[in-house]
């Protein structure tokens, strides 16, 4: 028969054991949960940082090519010029074209440097600039030099008809040395061609200090610039900046050992997960190939260390809370027992009667997931309507430049009376309302629908057009509209333009992005059964089967690195939501059908 006083201790030896059990298994869930929770937090931190540094380098490729391509027209505008080539062919017109260069090099305080050379590779006329900012000036004849042994003049001298010539990122050299403190310059040439006959070329040197520090700037990453040998053009380290030029020989090969060989081999956009390291490929107009590398700031990994030690030590802590009650509630008497089944049955109750809060909070949850895309969708809208506005501007721009030009000279030679001021005045203040014009059309575009109003289905089409009609034409593509002009409908126009453009912006891009040949977009609107039907058809290839039903969802795109997914997706919503309409896709033998249907 068994002694109470061994079953005391029988008792007493249980109930450590079952404590110490339970201590052990809280501990081992609560840490296997941490680690749940670590694992998938570092999951969405890769993805949200692998977001944000595609973002970031898309927007500066962009500012890069849109700087090239403004430089780039200046030369252009200089060498179509009647004075400049009088000047080129017959040295007459001087003063007129001393009067142009001036002009342009005081257009942007980045230019350093404006140049005619001849085929002999003598500087023939040439305005400095000492530093940014400051005010130009002309060389004197006595101080024209010989550029001819220099690389870029040779081979400038053998530029074809209409070829801009970009030369490679670097310092600037002076005397055949480097100037210091270091000049950052870039330079841009155009060939001067008179009835096929080659006469030289124009120059243009820039300073590129301010452009790269804009390019590598961020508040988020630590961004580096590399060259195609793994020097660092710029570091977030100012010291190691031109490495290539200075004692420290610090490069790609010292900072990364681990990742350099294929940071450096890549060609596309590179993701490296578990480092949080993102590599932006930069090909340039010229030859050379940079890298733009992203890293996370130290500030940032220290705050994610400091968290998971918060957490490891609560999480210890929580387990051995939560043992004690445990192990003392299953070493109770049975009466104890019944009293935890009470508890747990009052928190169930308690748990059914919140289920209902919980639905809500998880609904509004869901409802502010929808607005953030809904913005993220306004933000990618808001840069191609700037880029659209670029480029309705650049011809205005260019005349008005001309005109002011023109105005200058004939007062410099006397010959500005009032009835020539008058007639540059009135061209000029028609430039200005055609600029004005465009802002208010793009105003009047994104502004929000309030109401529904009856509206033509074709003025909807046509105020897509008009936005992005620019950047097509830019890009020769051929744009076709056959459309029902009886067509009306009650809804939300601006809506409707706005997923049309979104549709339009898909098409435009596929053409570019494949070089298609006679690219073109055709538009039909037309009636069938109780609908009015908007197709968009172009002849870029169509879309691969295998992603055919996802183009619609949130998040999903095919343009890698430099789309959001948002458009496809926020476009079908409108039409569902706003329209109860719907939309779908198909392809033919040339390209993708788009379908808008909406019923009447």
């Amino acid at each position: 028969m068994i002694e109470l006083k061994d079953l005391a201790k029988k008792k007493r030896r249980f109930k450590l054991i079952l404590f110490l059990s339970y201590l052990l298994f809280a501990t081992l869930l609560l840490a296997s949960i941490f680690m749940l929770h670590i694992y998938f937090n570092n999951l969405t931190s890769q993805k949200k940082f692998e977001r944000q540094a595609r973002i970031h380098a898309k927007d500066k490729m962009e500012y890069l090519n849109f700087f090239y391509e403004n430089v780039s027209d200046t030369l252009k505008a200089i060498a179509n010029n009647k004075n400049f080539l009088n000047f080129v062919g017959k040295h007459k017109d001087k003063s007129i074209v001393e009067n142009l260069f001036y002009t342009m090099i005081s257009s942007d305080k980045y230019y350093m440097q404006l140049r005619y050379i001849n085929t002999d590779g003598n500087e023939v006329l040439r305005f400095d600039r000492r530093k940014i900012g400051s005010k130009p000036y002309e060389i004197p004849k006595d101080f024209l030099q010989n550029k001819y042994p220099r690389y870029y003049c040779r081979q400038c001298l053998k530029l074809p008809k209409n070829k801009i010539w970009f030369s490679d990122i670097d310092l600037n050299v002076e005397h055949g040395k480097v100037e210091t403190p270091f000049k950052p310059v870039i330079r841009i040439a155009y060939p001067i061609y008179i009835l096929d006959q080659y006469r030289g070329f124009l120059i243009v040197n820039i300073f590129m200090k301010e452009y790269l520090k804009i390019l590598t700037l961020s508040p988020t990453f630590n961004v580096y610039l590399v060259d195609e040998q793994g020097y660092f053009i710029i570091h977030p380290n100012s010291l190691y900046n031109w490495s290539s030029y200075t004692k420290n020989g610090k490069n790609i090969y010292k900072e990364f050992p681990k990742y350099a060989k294929m940071i450096m081999k890549t060609k596309k956009p590179l993701f490296i997960k578990n480092k949080k390291i993102f590599i932006q490929p930069l090909k340039f107009k010229n030859s050379q190939n940079l890298r733009l590398i992203y890293v996370e700031k130290i500030e940032k990994i220290k705050d994610s260390e400091h968290y998971i030690e918060k957490r490891t030590f609560f999480t210890v802590l929580l387990a051995v809370i939560v043992a004690i009650p445990f192990a003392f509630l299953f070493s109770s008497p049975i009466n104890k027992m019944y009293e935890s089944l009470e508890k747990k049955s009052n928190e169930l109750k308690n748990l059914a009667n919140n289920l209902e809060a919980k639905v809500q909070k998880e609904i509004a949850k869901n409802a502010k997931k929808d607005r953030i895309l809904e913005n993220q969708s306004k933000l990618a809208a808001l840069g191609e309507m700037l880029a659209n506005i670029a480029h309705q501007w650049r011809h205005p721009l260019t005349r008005l430049s001309l005109i002011l030009q023109n105005m200058r000279l004939y007062s410099s030679k006397g010959k500005l009376d009032e009835k020539t001021l008058n007639r540059y005045v009135q061209n000029s203040l028609e430039q200005i309302e055609y600029m004005s014009q465009t802002i208010d059309d793009f105003r009047n575009f994104y502004k929000e629908d309030r109401e529904k109003i009856e509206f033509k289905i074709e003025n909807a089409i046509q105020n897509a057009v008009k936005i992005i009609e620019a950047s097509v034409k830019h890009n020769g593509i051929d744009m076709e509209i056959s459309a029902d002009e009886s067509i009306n409908y009650k809804g939300y126009p601006n809506q409707l333009s706005q997923v049309i453009l979104n549709i339009l912006h898909n098409s435009k891009d596929a053409l570019e992005l494949k070089k298609v040949k006679n690219p073109y977009i055709k538009i039909k609107l037309y009636k069938s059964n109780n609908s009015a039907k908007i197709e968009i058809k172009d002849n870029a290839g169509g879309i691969a089967e295998e992603i055919m039903d996802k183009i619609f969802e949130a998040n999903f795109t095919t343009k890698q690195g430099t789309g959001t997914g948002i458009g496809l997706y926020m476009s079908k919503t409108i039409i569902v939501d706003n329209f109860g309409g719907n939309i779908f896709v198909k392809n033919d033998k040339e390209g993708a059908i788009f379908t808008i249907e909406l019923p009447l």
